[in-house]
């Protein structure tokens, strides 16, 4: 099975106009035997002065865990039941990892632990396509949108409904782990995504509810499907920061793993 990518991630118009840094970040892998693609969104605030850098570290620990996990897992034969096992233990090693790559980041400069890690605090989606199975990962707002071969959209991973307002999970809290949302999907008792759409929390607040933003998930697919990946991803930048100028204001990443096996559905 093989899998294109393309994404963008592009500075908010209220950053632009505040002189503040794009805060996310997304980062993606491909070899022979998996694809993985990662989006992360900084909290952006006065007590999470290094997020942008927190949010690159997350994506980056996602691809290095994700890859490590698939090439144990290459030959998966009848060892389903070991690959859900070691799943189990993918947020504590994401989690840790993280922190980790934050000690290394920070390099002293903050004593206190809870301290340290906040400053760098970020949201994390991430899937990890293989031959056999996608696993899905979030911890945070944003979306992780799933498109189905007969053009179905699903959100494999529930949403959160004890926050509230702006509030969000973090890489950065004392129990991350708890709140990080995964699911492991194998091929023989469904169906293989036709494409995996992620976006930071910019993009949905752009539009004004849920079903405008699932219709410009299929207009995706579709303007993918009629013009190529190549020209979609040459449009992505002036479309994004269009959307956040008409919309939400924030910064606004956008990533997409689709099957260039056989040809997108076109949805009418």
């Amino acid at each position: 099975m093989s899998w294109q990518i393309i994404g963008e991630s592009v500075r908010g118009a209220s950053h632009k106009r505040n002189d503040k840094l794009n805060q996310d970040a997304w980062a993606s892998l491909q070899n022979d035997y998996c694809s993985v693609l990662a989006v992360a969104d900084g909290h952006g605030s006065s007590k999470h002065t290094h997020s942008d850098i927190g949010a690159k570290l997350a994506v980056q620990v996602a691809l290095d865990l994700f890859n490590h996990f698939a090439q144990q897992h290459v030959d998966t034969g009848s060892n389903l039941r070991h690959i859900k096992q070691s799943a189990d233990y993918l947020p504590s090693q994401l989690v840790q990892a993280w922190r980790l790559a934050v000690d290394t980041e920070d390099d002293g400069q903050t004593e206190n632990a809870n301290d340290r890690y906040s400053l760098y605090g970020t949201t994390l989606l991430a899937v990890l396509l293989c031959n056999d199975y996608v696993l899905y990962l979030q911890i945070g707002d944003g979306d992780l949108i799933v498109l189905t071969e007969d053009g179905q959209l699903q959100h494999p991973l529930p949403k959160s409904v004890s926050l509230i307002a702006n509030e969000t999970y973090s890489l950065c809290q004392d129990k991350a782990i708890y709140h990080i949302e995964f699911c492991l999907h194998f091929f023989d008792h469904q169906h293989r995504p036709a494409l995996v759409f992620l976006a930071t929390d910019g993009y949905a607040n752009s539009f004004s509810n849920e079903n405008d933003l699932q219709q410009a998930v299929q207009d995706f697919q579709q303007q993918i499907a009629n013009h190529g990946a190549d020209k979609i991803q040459s449009c992505l930048a002036d479309w994004l920061n269009e959307t956040s100028e008409q919309g939400s204001g924030d910064d606004i990443t956008v990533a997409m793993v689709f099957s260039d096996y056989s040809p997108l559905l076109i949805i009418d």
